[in-house]
């Protein structure tokens, strides 16, 4: 089973929860070094960054947000899927519909200010880009056998995170505990749905239409 049941993802789990928890506290309650950390990366652009660092940034946060992350969500599933991985590419599509709706709800029961303009929280784009680093890690990365490629792979997945994470910053809608929030959101998510995945796996390997298909 590529997704295993580990004691450490309940800890993750609970871990993940209590700090967002935490967090949306830290905000209402108008902490201090969070205030300032809030209002100085509200006003950040893009447009205050060099051209060609501008655009590359734009690029690079293309693939987490809005049709980006849905085009790379759907050829990731579609390759899956076509190499008898339809267990996990059936996961990853619900995982990915069902968690994108919830984001937008607690976006919405959420209204988070700053300056008078409405800002995400949790923040969208690092949510998408920390479940599409999991899908890739969980399920493509166990299948290569060189080491060395499974690390570079894994190396660059984690600067493309680490690059989208410095991309949402300069978004005009976000800022920094939004972000935080988007990616301890992503976290719940994933640890609940891995939790379906262990437990349910068995029994769809059995229907039809999942009959034969490796997970």
């Amino acid at each position: 089973m590529l997704i295993r049941n580990y004691h450490a993802q309940r800890w993750l789990l609970a871990l993940s929860s209590l700090s967002f928890i935490g967090l949306v506290w830290a905000v209402f309650s108008h902490v201090a070094l969070l205030s300032v950390l809030d209002n100085l990366t509200a006003q950040l652009q893009l447009t205050m960054l060099p051209n060609w660092l501008h655009y590359f940034l734009s690029f690079i946060f293309f693939f987490s947000h809005s049709w980006g992350s849905c085009l790379v969500i759907f050829l990731l599933a579609f390759f899956l899927w076509g190499f008898k991985f339809k267990i996990p590419a059936f996961w990853l599509m619900t995982t990915s519909i069902i968690s994108g709706i919830l984001l937008h709800i607690v976006d919405f029961i959420l209204p988070i200010t700053n300056f008078n303009h409405a800002m995400q929280f949790p923040a969208f784009g690092i949510f998408w880009a920390t479940l599409i680093y999991t899908f890739v890690a969980s399920f493509v990365g166990p299948e290569i056998q060189s080491i060395w490629r499974r690390s570079t792979l894994h190396l660059v997945m984690l600067m493309m995170w680490c690059l989208v994470f410095l991309a949402n910053l300069f978004q005009p809608d976000v800022q920094f505990s939004g972000v935080i929030a988007g990616w301890l959101f992503a976290i719940i998510v994933l640890e609940l749905f891995e939790h379906f995945y262990v437990q349910y796996a068995p029994t769809l390997a059995k229907m039809n239409g999942f009959y034969g298909s490796w997970y």
